[in-house]
């Protein structure tokens, strides 16, 4: 997978392979070029050809509904402490953009284990753990974590359901003494009923927080914020098993 982005700043993912890429400023002829390179369309327009980040990753591979977007990865990793090695729990997978990011994360050393309802989304997300080349550090697979949770001693789990408080005591026997729950739910009610199986649960330092990010605006006559912004997204509730 390489990453093609235009004199406008528009980005394609491009397969290994491709020797032509067809685009609105033209045909780009790639032939043997290998990124970081600056190649040019039939009709002058230039291209910059460069290795994919999983930034990019994140934003361009294919999806279907909605992600948690990077402002929440962040949050989700830096209050569950994911790191090098870490053994995760997630689901559900959606079409495996946190995955993705988790997989990054934890290195060769560590395991995403992430599961999902829905066949059609699952074979949307493998086939992008392929395309990012992630696939080895994820175990994925069409289960209900409701039902229960195989894997033990975790470092952390991560719930992206509707109905979360269904299977937090799941995720409770499946964490290690010190490991951490995060839970992402668009409403309010939602994130209120899992805090309370959190806490019945016996997870401690609970806390939910709702993280909003506005964009400033940067030109010559002055700076300001944006008229426009994403005013929410999600809440996060976490807790810990101690």
């Amino acid at each position: 997978m390489r990453l093609l982005i235009d004199e406008r700043g528009r980005k394609f993912l491009v397969d290994e392979g491709v020797e032509e890429f067809h685009t609105d400023l033209g045909v780009v002829r790639l032939g043997s070029a290998e990124p970081p390179a600056e190649v040019q369309s039939h009709l002058g327009h230039r291209f910059v050809l460069l290795e994919p980040s999983v930034v990019d990753l994140h934003e361009k591979l294919p999806r279907a509904g909605s992600v948690v977007v990077k402002k929440e990865v962040g949050l989700i990793v830096a209050n569950t402490g994911i790191g090098s090695g870490s053994r995760v729990v997630e689901a559900g997978t959606g079409t495996g953009s946190l995955a993705i990011y988790l997989a990054h994360i934890v290195g060769d050393s560590g395991r995403v284990y992430t599961y999902e309802l829905n066949e059609k989304h699952l074979s949307i997300a493998r086939r992008n753990f392929a395309a990012a080349g992630v696939e080895h550090r994820i175990v994925a697979e069409l289960r209900d974590v409701r039902e229960g949770i195989e894997v033990e001693q975790v470092d952390a789990v991560v719930f992206d359901m509707p109905d979360p408080w269904l299977a937090v005591e799941h995720a409770f026997a499946a964490l290690k003494r010190g490991g951490f729950i995060a839970v992402y739910n668009p409403y309010i009610e939602q994130i209120r009923k899992a805090y309370e199986a959190m806490r019945s649960s016996g997870f401690r330092f609970l806390r939910v927080v709702e993280l909003l990010e506005r964009e400033i605006e940067v030109k010559s006559v002055g700076t300001r914020p944006r008229t426009r912004m994403v005013g929410h997204t999600g809440y996060l509730a976490f807790g810990r098993k101690c």
